[in-house]
């Protein structure tokens, strides 16, 4: 989650999220800190409706119930793919800045931009650096190589074991962005292809449209059949999503048995059709348990449908599909609403 907002927004939300942690003799440590900072800010809607949830069921809520909060709404799963990355690439950078000190010749510029470079992996906070100090890694080592014929020899971390680790990289970051149950994008990657629309539409002056769909009453589907036939059928959705989606446009498991559907340059009428299209495909699918081919009955869901507005942050639009999808559950489920009839 990132963290822009003024000064005196910031000071007022610390104070908010300090009276919190107070009001429920909770410890004030980072992990607290953070969760009553996201809640009062209203940055992460899925962590407000949880904690609403659990105030509301007058539910005590101890240090423990918001340790699960942050893990589960919070915690950035990126951060153990890069730390082992971080470690493989400064390993490699001391292997090769070694053989460098070892090595006769003017090479005085190289090891000094490999040795600046094992510093960055100290200042590191995304994917993205890590790629730029690849990058910087494999024309480094072509140059040493080119420098001389001992160093080729004696460099035990070739220019093809970086392109190796830069697709590793590629990999693992495409992995850290993909849900693994539905194949779709998951929501840290539907952050980064949100952010990419908002830039689009400003540079274009076209707008784009979201739709967040929840399956109608999926816990009683996973109690009455079990979360095997639960998991199934968020595959099979997922796929009938993608099967009724353009080129361009984009699915993701926005989480539990929500997706979300951003539709680029299109706006709500055309997004309603689109909801309304897969809402008829949806009602003609049979659903069968595959070993007894026993009836499951119609699964249906609810949709809220947004439109960006220009220069609007993020949070603003997802608060709005957000109300939307609350109001077409509220309403009898197995409907359309869009932010029109808010």
């Amino acid at each position: 989650m990132n963290y822009t907002e003024e000064r005196s927004k910031a000071g007022e939300y610390l104070r908010l999220a300090l009276n919190y942690i107070a009001k429920y003799n909770l410890s004030a440590n980072p992990v607290n800190y953070t969760v009553w900072y996201e809640y009062v800010s209203g940055k992460n809607m899925k962590l407000k409706r949880a904690i609403d949830h659990s105030l509301d069921d007058t539910k005590s809520l101890n240090d423990n119930n918001v340790e699960g909060l942050y893990q589960k709404y919070v915690a950035d799963g990126d951060r153990i793919i890069v730390s082992k990355l971080l470690t493989q690439i400064s390993l490699m950078l001391k292997d090769i800045t070694n053989h460098v000190s070892e090595t006769d010749g003017d090479l005085t510029g190289h090891g000094k931009t490999l040795g600046d470079l094992a510093v960055r992996i100290g200042e590191v906070h995304d994917y993205n650096d890590i790629k730029n100090i690849v990058d910087q890694m494999i024309v480094e080592t072509k140059a040493l190589v080119k420098s001389g014929k001992r160093l080729q020899t004696r460099m035990k971390v070739s220019s093809d074991d970086l392109k190796q680790l830069h697709q590793e990289l590629e990999k693992s970051q495409q992995e850290a962005q993909t849900d693994a149950l539905t194949t779709l994008i998951n929501r840290r990657g539907l952050e980064k292809r949100l952010e990419l629309e908002r830039i689009r539409a400003r540079q274009n002056g076209s707008s784009f449209s979201i739709i967040l769909i929840d399956i109608d009453h999926f816990k009683r589907v996973n109690d009455t059949f079990g979360h095997l036939v639960g998991d199934s059928i968020l595959r099979s959705i997922a796929k009938l999503l993608k099967s009724h989606l353009r080129k361009n446009d984009l699915a993701a498991r926005y989480g539990g048995e929500e997706f979300l559907i951003l539709l680029p340059e299109t706006e709500i009428k055309g997004a309603e059709a689109v909801g309304q299209k897969f809402r008829k495909a949806l009602s003609t699918k049979e659903w069968k348990l595959k070993k007894t081919g026993e009836s499951m009955g119609r699964i249906t869901v609810s949709m809220g449908i947004a439109l960006y507005k220009f220069n609007e942050p993020e949070e603003s639009l997802i608060k709005r599909v957000d109300d939307a999808l609350y109001l077409a559950k509220n309403n009898g489920r197995d409907r359309i609403v869009t932010q029109e009839e808010l």
